[in-house]
């Protein structure tokens, strides 16, 4: 058995992963978010706010002795407020910050603490952004957090090399491309007073050159299945 546990699979990106994975047999999927959109016999929805760490810190990786393989995508991802920095609502901020990087660190603990010394396949895989690669008007918060959760992957990565070679816990931090989300459809809703590169994405969707969650998906699964050796990968680089 295979068990994979995903966040933010209500929509988007993490519900095409889980949608993916369930086509295949004995395979489990846990799903964290706040709403679910999923019915299988082989899902279980855990209701999750992850834009509150507590919630997180709440959830209690299971025992999973006989499992062959065990993964955590971290996959739910914000941008509250397309604005510059001195225009952002303080709670706009925080929630950000807790949903990209604080309660991804949190669960990224907790499925080390538990799962440190299996000897299964076991992988955290990171959904990132190109936005955390380099900088982006009115995206401040956003960038800086996908930035960091990139570097705490590079630093989990040499973490593991600690460990005895069967107990190392692979983990990656993937820049998806630019997707057909609801994250899109924000952005292209957002001012282009406060947002410089607004045209930029709408010609975009105009042009078609956005990417379907479900080859999206596809492609995120693929570095799990092949083992890749780097830590900060690109689905458009594959």
């Amino acid at each position: 058995m295979k068990k994979y546990f995903i966040t933010g699979t209500s929509r988007g990106i993490g519900k095409a992963v889980a949608e993916n994975i369930l086509t295949k047999p004995d395979v489990r999927v846990s799903g964290m978010s706040r709403n679910c959109n999923i019915s299988h016999s082989r899902y279980e929805h855990v209701y999750v706010d992850l834009s509150k760490p507590g919630d997180a810190g709440e959830f209690n990786f299971p025992d999973l002795p006989d499992a062959e393989e065990i993964v955590l995508i971290n996959n739910a991802g914000v941008i509250s407020n397309i604005k510059r920095t001195g225009q952002q609502k303080t709670e706009d901020i925080i929630n950000d910050y807790n949903v990209n990087i604080v309660s991804p660190s949190i669960l990224i603990n907790n499925f080390i603490k538990k799962y440190q010394y299996y000897t299964n396949k076991r992988v955290i895989l990171n959904v990132s952004s190109g936005a955390g690669r380099h900088t982006t008007d009115a995206w401040s918060v956003y960038c800086a957090s996908k930035a960091a959760l990139d570097m705490f992957s590079r630093n989990i990565d040499k973490e593991q090399s600690f460990f005895n070679e069967e107990n190392r816990i692979r983990i990656y931090s993937v820049a998806p491309g630019v997707v057909e989300t609801e994250m899109q459809r924000q952005i292209r809703e957002s001012s282009e007073k406060d947002f410089s590169e607004l045209k930029k994405f709408v010609n975009l969707k105009k042009n078609g050159q956005l990417t379907n969650p479900e080859k999206t998906a596809k492609l995120l699964l693929k570095i799990i299945d092949d083992n890749f050796s780097e830590v900060i990968l690109d689905v458009r680089n594959l």
